[in-house]
């Protein structure tokens, strides 16, 4: 096995184009009981010494609609990407992995690869990840970014959330993954999650697939911890400052529950973006960054 250094004088190195010397982001495969974890880790271009960024997906998909997101922020900053376990790379699991479970393999990403201070943007569940997280380890946090993310207000939207992922868990027992290529099926899975869908197919493809692939019992598992009492009193334990990113035609979320939720999160900020549906990072890429440039230490 060549060393470091061997390497860093070996021939074919030297000779390599540069693209290829310096990869764009570096996959990292880290070991855990429950099993592998994946995570994308962006260096910063020209590094400016702020804090690194932590991206965390929401439910249903994977790290892979981040990565557009992830290449601009690591332009001064570096970024970390995970699949979370049971998503996109991250399988198969040895056992269900709910929501606390999930916050503690984002923990165990922090503390094993070193962020001392770290900031934390999450997207729908993932948002709520975020919060969990943020309470648990509030010395290495300096600012969160909640996106697509609302609290519940009452038991009766509770009631109904939880009817539409008993159908949802019903229709994820026929999924195949050979369902991708079905022609037109991609964009019909995507219409619920975009005020304007992208005429992105590969985009959209890869979106059905993630959602084909995942692990059933986990995805069961984290959605029925979607509305635990834990997560809305995680959010009035923060002490970072704090973002909430809210579209207007988001077809997933409550928005009348928007401002309830800025107003038990302190020190919480409100951007609305219109014309935009559950995906704002894919969907109006170029505004989402603006408002994450304006509000992140990059």
């Amino acid at each position: 096995m060549m060393t470091n250094a061997q390497t860093l004088w070996d021939p074919a190195t030297l000779s390599a184009p540069m693209a290829m010397q310096h990869a764009e982001k570096e996959t990292l495969t880290l070991d855990r009981a429950s099993g592998p974890v994946v995570v994308d880790v962006w260096p910063a271009r020209a590094a400016n010494g702020s804090a690194p960024i932590l991206l965390i997906h929401g439910w249903g998909g994977s790290g892979s609609y981040w990565e557009d997101t992830a290449r601009r922020l690591s332009e001064t900053t570096k970024v970390i990407v995970p699949d979370l376990p049971g998503t996109g790379r991250s399988q198969p699991v040895k056992s269900a992995q709910n929501m606390f479970d999930q916050v503690d393999t984002l923990k165990f990403i922090v503390e094993e690869l070193g962020l001392e201070k770290v900031q934390i943007v999450g997207h729908s569940m993932g948002a709520a990840m975020t919060l969990l997280l943020a309470v648990q380890i509030p010395e290495r946090v300096e600012r969160l970014v909640l996106t697509s993310m609302c609290f519940f207000m009452t038991q009766k939207q509770a009631e109904v959330y939880n009817s539409i992922m008993k159908f949802v868990r019903l229709m994820m027992r026929v999924r195949f993954k050979q369902m991708v290529d079905i022609p037109g099926l991609s964009y019909m899975m995507a219409v619920r999650y975009f005020y304007k869908v992208p005429n992105e197919p590969e985009l959209l493809r890869q979106g059905f697939l993630d959602y084909l692939t995942l692990d059933f019992e986990t995805a069961a598992a984290c959605a029925k911890n979607a509305i635990d009492p834990r997560i809305e009193a995680a959010g009035a334990a923060v002490q970072a400052p704090t973002l909430l990113i809210a579209c207007r035609q988001d077809q997933v979320m409550p928005v009348e529950n928007v401002n309830y939720t800025v107003s038990v999160i302190p020190n919480c900020e409100l951007r609305w973006m219109e014309q935009c549906g559950h995906l704002p990072m894919v969907e109006k890429a170029d505004e989402y960054m603006e408002i994450l440039n304006n509000f992140l230490q990059i």
